[in-house]
């Protein structure tokens, strides 16, 4: 007990220091579309950087997002971050596509989420319809779902909605009844088998796949690592991968190597390889 209540401390000592040295700074993986083997856009990932310099998981600082003043803080310094670099890349002509977001519980106990992700979007002179806004089923449970449904609904005029982490989580059909969804993201739990001798995570996707399409929902494969599986998902209408084969998170510096400039979004080599190895 007293072990766990150190490490709980320093988790949130380090956030804190982290903040106000401003050492806290979005990463980005790119998002493949299967079907083009064209870059659509990036996620961004949380990332601090150390004293000496060194990037650090959120996994490190867990504990401070259960705290709502540092969660808050946290939320705030990546979305200024985020609007930052997609100025700079819009400035540069850089067609980033679209960025997508995470938003942990606390935040949403926060009555002007909404509002303050859209505000900071309309400062930095950007679109909504850029960005993506990634919820777990973990923010649905415990809170209204009355007051959860508006505030997405405030977001979805403009910004797409996705149900991170699909079928990890309690109810997951249900929510998708309740609340405004645009995209699935696959866990990676259930990508990762496919390819495998015992694969049976491919029945769940399957399954996954063939229920969002019913539904016109997008879908996105998180943790593709291998070409068997990229061409797996591809052949049985998964819209977009995400993972290591595709591009480990990098600072926003290198992502316009990852684009086309002045139109069209670059692609990466996956197709290619595939055409080549095939």
């Amino acid at each position: 007990m007293r072990q766990a209540s150190v490490i709980r401390g320093a988790m949130l000592s380090n956030a804190r220091q982290a903040l106000n040295g401003d050492r806290v700074l979005p990463f980005y993986q790119p998002k493949l579309c299967l079907k083009t083997g064209k870059v659509g856009g990036f996620e961004a990932l949380l990332r601090w950087r150390s004293p000496e310099g060194e990037i650090q998981s959120p996994g490190s600082i867990a504990a401070a997002f259960e705290d709502v003043e540092l969660s808050t803080r946290i939320t705030n310094r990546m979305l200024e971050s985020i609007m930052r670099d997609c100025s700079r890349w819009k400035s540069k002509g850089v067609a980033y596509g679209r960025i997508a977001f995470n938003a942990s519980a606390p935040d949403f106990r926060q009555g002007d989420f909404a509002e303050r992700m859209l505000g900071y979007i309309s400062a930095a002179d950007l679109l909504p319809s850029r960005f993506e806004l990634e919820v777990t089923e973990s923010v649905f449970i415990g809170h209204n779902a009355e007051r959860i449904v508006r505030m997405l609904g405030t977001l979805r005029e403009g910004v797409t909605i996705a149900l991170d982490d699909f079928g990890t989580g309690y109810a997951s059909l249900t929510h998708l009844q309740q609340f405004p969804v645009d995209v699935l993201k696959i866990d990676r739990s259930f990508v990762s088998p496919i390819g495998s001798d015992a694969c049976s995570g491919s029945a769940v996707v399957d399954a996954v796949l063939q229920m969002a399409r019913s539904l016109g929902i997008t879908t996105v494969a998180e943790g593709v690592e291998t070409l068997q599986q990229a061409e797996y998902l591809r052949a049985r209408g998964c819209d977009i991968g995400q993972g290591f084969l595709f591009g480990r998170p990098s600072g926003a510096g290198q992502l316009p190597d990852l684009c086309g400039r002045g139109g069209g979004l670059g692609s990466l080599s996956y197709l290619s390889v595939a055409a080549a190895t095939g």
